[in-house]
């Protein structure tokens, strides 16, 4: 057991970093990187717009949502447990809610953490940037005063007074877009794989439960869609933004999916090893003395049955 909790903090700890740099990356590497322009563009002068999806809005969808799918949903696999008689207690369900929820707190740092590193290192000029800057050159010419003949204004400085400091040059790629599809896409892989577990436990629940992931797998999809598709009708990014940010997100999601079942299943692995060592040990210690062999297996017995009922993503459980 020792060596298992080692191994997750050794996991988690990397990650926690990772999400702390995310949060604080600009403080760390600077402002993004500054673009010139060509004044003759026109896809950088479109108009200001709030945001149809807003930053709060955006977190409940993308974060806030799954994480409580996550808790209720690994409430009812222990409800369920429990009236197989086979419920691995308040302790199994913090073991089994732990591994699913680790990942997505995993992934989560890690799209973050890309998506913000990205922006900075491109650089790209928002459709709404030359609205909110109102640039004019080091030599105080705005783009109407330059000539026909070079049109392309590198260094500048702002006069809008709607300028939002560096925001403007963090177009590349969407954050809306990333966040949404990583949050609902990981989502919905996570309750495609419950639905294949519960499909072995028949019954009123399950003739339910299926039907239900399929429409909420459908709606994670539709929802995850229009959040990137109102960054587009908001003026806030470009077609290539959008797409580069939902292939991110969904690319995270992909992989810390699969990584929370494989983290599930060596934990399984370890915890049946370490009970068959139990069971080897008790039953020499059996051999010694009867009453308190007996003793030390019903003790083991008692102490691993709430850490081996683990059911995640579709992970068999097993009883001692």
């Amino acid at each position: 057991m020792r060596s298992i909790v080692l191994k997750q903090i050794a996991i988690i700890a990397p990650f926690a970093i990772i999400l702390w740099l995310s949060f604080n990356l600009e403080a760390v590497l600077g402002s993004p990187r500054r673009r010139g322009f060509d004044c003759k563009d026109a896809s950088i002068r479109q108009p200001y717009l709030a945001d149809t999806i807003n930053t709060r809005t955006l977190y409940l969808l993308g974060l806030y949502l799954p994480l409580i799918s996550i808790i209720l949903n690994e409430l009812l696999f222990s409800r369920i447990r429990y009236q197989q008689r086979s419920a691995p207690g308040l302790k199994g369900y913090l073991v089994d809610l732990y591994l699913a929820a680790m990942p997505f707190f995993c992934g989560f740092a890690s799209e973050r953490f890309i998506k913000n590193l990205l922006k900075l290192t491109v650089g790209r000029l928002r459709p709404h940037s030359y609205t909110l800057c109102q640039p004019i050159s080091l030599e105080g010419l705005t783009c109407n005063e330059l000539p026909e003949n070079s049109p392309f204004m590198l260094e500048y400085t702002c006069t809008g007074t709607m300028h939002l400091s560096s925001s403007i040059y963090k177009s590349f790629p969407s954050g809306h877009s990333s966040l949404s599809c990583y949050g609902l896409i990981y989502l919905a892989l996570y309750l495609r794989g419950c639905s294949h577990h519960i499909k072995r436990n028949p019954g009123f629940m399950a003739t339910i439960y299926r039907p239900s992931v399929i429409l909420v797998e459908l709606l994670c999809l539709c929802v995850a869609a229009m959040v990137a598709i109102s960054r587009v009708f908001d003026f806030k990014h470009f077609w290539s933004d959008i797409l580069a940010g939902a292939l991110l997100g969904s690319i995270v999601a992909l992989a810390f999916f699969r990584y929370s079942e494989e983290n599930s299943k060596e934990v399984k692995r370890i915890l049946e090893n370490n009970f068959e060592e139990n069971a080897e040990k008790s039953i020499r210690e059996t051999l010694k003395d009867p009453e308190a062999g007996i003793a030390s297996f019903m003790q083991n017995n008692k102490q691993q049955q709430p850490e081996c009922c683990i059911t995640m993503h579709g992970v068999e459980e097993f009883s001692l």
